[in-house]
């Protein structure tokens, strides 16, 4: 059992990976969306509420097949931002991956 929840988190982690190297309209969205508000003097926001942004923009702005945006994808979408950007290390809220 532990050993599978294991393989479920790495699977996450290798689909996010797949979708951020194929989608990387959508990493520069989200740090386009994060930039901007810390440039207006925002000092923390939700991963998630720059996600849905994204998500409403790309219904808009996009023809043919639907867009999916994985909601899982949301944490390391943040965990990356803050590995770039360590200056930033608070601007998004992360909870540590419990030990299972």
């Amino acid at each position: 059992m532990i050993s599978t929840l294991f393989d479920m988190k790495s699977k996450l982690q290798a689909e996010f990976e797949e979708f951020d190297k194929a989608n990387p309209d959508v990493w520069a969205e989200f740090k386009a969306i994060a930039f901007r508000l810390i440039e207006k003097g925002v000092k923390h926001y939700g991963a998630k509420a720059i996600f849905e942004v994204i998500r409403y923009k790309k219904t808009v702005e996009t023809t043919g097949s639907e867009f999916k945006l994985n909601n899982d994808f949301t944490a390391y979408y943040a965990r990356k931002f803050i590995n770039l950007y360590p200056q930033y290390a608070d601007f998004f809220e992360t909870r540590k991956v419990k030990n299972v």
